[in-house]
C-alpha cells in the first residue's frame, strides 16, 4: 500500500471533524510552532546559565555547589533548560558532570508535563543534543506524559533526520500516543511521506 493510497484510504474512513481535530492536536499539542517562552520566574543562577548557554557561569555555578539534577522553580533541571534551548556544549558539560539523562522535570504553570531533557530536544529539533543524549544512554522510548515517546514527536512535527537517528538508537515504531496513533500514523497524518515509509519500512 502507497503512503497516497493509505492516505486516500484513512480519509475516506474518517469523518471530516475527526480530521480537522487531529490536525488541530497536531498544531498546538506541545508544538513548536508555538514560540519558545521564557520562564515567568527568574530560575537560580546554575539553571539560568544553562538555559542561556553561558559555559563560565555554568561552571562558576557549578564550583559554587549546585547539585546537577536539582530542579529549579521553574520545575526543570539546568540539562532540561539546555536541551529545550539547544545549547549542546552546555549539555555535554552536565553529562560530563553526571547529571542524569532521564530524569523528568516537575510541572509548573508554564507547562504542566513531566518532559526529560530528550523531549525537549526532539520538540524543538536539536538533533545534535539528541545524538549526544543517547550517548550518555538515555531512553530513546521515554514517554512524555501524554505517552508521546519521541520517535512519535519526531514523526509528528516532520524531524526526518531525527526519526532516522531514533530509529537507529532503538526507538519503538509500535508504541502510540494517548490517542492511539503510533509514528508512522502521525506521519500519514501530518503528510510527511518520507518519514511514513522510514517508519514502515522499520516495521510501522
Amino acid at each position: 500500500m502507497t503512503f497516497k493510497q493509505s492516505t486516500h484510504q484513512r480519509h475516506k474512513r474518517s469523518p471530516l471533524p475527526l480530521f480537522t481535530m487531529s490536525w488541530f492536536l497536531a498544531l498546538f499539542w506541545v508544538s513548536p510552532l508555538w514560540a519558545q517562552q521564557l520562564p515567568v520566574v527568574t530560575d537560580n543562577g546554575f539553571i539560568e546559565a544553562a538555559r542561556t548557554g553561558n559555559l563560565d557561569a555554568l561552571k562558576a555555578a557549578h564550583a559554587a555547589g549546585y547539585s546537577v539534577d536539582s530542579l529549579g522553580r521553574n520545575g526543570q533541571s539546568a540539562l532540561h533548560a539546555a536541551a529545550e534551548w539547544g545549547h549542546l556544549a552546555a549539555v555535554q558539560q552536565l553529562l560530563d558532570w553526571g547529571a542524569k539523562p532521564d530524569k523528568r522535570a516537575k510541572p509548573d504553570k508554564r507547562a504542566k508535563t513531566r518532559h526529560t531533557a530528550m523531549n525537549y530536544a526532539v520538540v524543538y529539533g536539536h538533533r545534535e543534543i539528541i545524538r549526544a543524549l543517547l550517548d550518555a544512554k538515555a531512553d530513546p522510548n521515554r514517554a512524555a506524559p501524554n505517552y508521546e515517546v519521541p520517535i512519535i514527536t519526531a514523526a509528528r512535527l516532520g524531524h526526518e533526520k531525527i526519526v532516522r537517528l531514533l530509529l537507529k538508537a532503538g526507538g519503538d515504531v509500535r508504541e502510540t500516543d494517548s490517542t492511539g496513533r503510533t509514528a508512522s500514523e502521525w506521519a500519514r497524518e501530518m503528510r510527511h511521506p518520507k518519514i511514513f515509509g522510514l517508519l514502515k519500512a522499520a516495521g510501522g
